[in-house]
């Protein structure tokens, strides 16, 4: 009777002992959600929720997919979305990063640009599912497309007047020479959960988690661990500001 007391006991043991998994959803993103594991998404997500004992296991998909599966409640959760742009999720008061909304034209029209207001009523294209339209104040004739290299393509080709992306996925050396790019404004993007007990929980962990990754200066290492923190010290200086409060 002994013994078996004892086997029970091992057993409780190594279950309680079991990490719970978290199913995270990302696009491939270079720097923030990566197929090898890495990037600023997922070491966030796992420096907030293992400590509580949660293994995390990403899914890299598609945006477009990786919302609709947690909408439909198939994981737990997804990165890189914009305020209220999914419904019937669960959404944390604090970002993970933002969007620096950036625009590429041709030289030619840089001499006329003026700010958003020169998107209206112009033909406006972007990478397919990031909804841009939602954003922006004025009306654009926009379009969605798969490639971001097509993208650039039909700007030289004059098919397109903008074209409308984060700045960030473009290093100066990879812009054509015939191209001038153009800073809007930074869009935060946030996790999204699944509208379950376990998406509430882990809501609740992220904007905990995220003030302490702030006030101790680990979302500034990460971001510095890809080389990405003079890119978005604006923008983690704002994070800072909120955490204090």
């Amino acid at each position: 009777m002994l013994r078996i007391c004892l086997l029970l006991c091992c057993l409780c043991t190594v279950v309680n002992c079991r990490a719970d998994s978290i199913e995270v959803y990302c696009d491939d993103w270079p720097g923030f959600c990566q197929q090898d594991g890495k990037g600023i998404y997922l070491d966030l997500v796992r420096a907030i929720y293992q400590p509580h004992g949660y293994q995390v296991t990403p899914h890299i998909v598609p945006y477009k997919r990786a919302l609709a599966v947690i909408a439909k409640k198939g994981g737990d959760m997804a990165m890189g979305v914009y305020r209220d742009e999914v419904t019937g999720v669960r959404q944390p008061r604090y970002p993970a990063s933002a969007d620096d909304l950036t625009v590429f034209m041709l030289k030619k029209w840089q001499p006329t640009w003026q700010g958003e207001k020169s998107l209206q009523g112009q033909s406006v294209v972007w990478r397919r599912g990031w909804a841009f339209d939602k954003y922006i104040a004025v009306t654009m004739q926009w379009h969605e497309i798969d490639s971001d290299e097509m993208a650039l393509q039909l700007l030289g080709k004059e098919r397109y007047r903008y074209y409308l992306t984060a700045g960030v996925l473009y290093a100066n050396e990879d812009i054509p020479a015939n191209l001038h790019r153009a800073f809007l404004r930074w869009i935060p993007t946030y996790p999204i959960f699944a509208d379950t007990p376990q998406g509430n929980r882990m809501l609740q962990l992220w904007d905990k988690g995220m003030v302490e990754l702030i006030r101790s200066g680990t979302l500034a290492d990460i971001y510095k661990h890809y080389q990405l923190y003079d890119y978005y010290q604006g923008f983690i200086q704002e994070l800072e500001a909120k955490a204090v409060k």
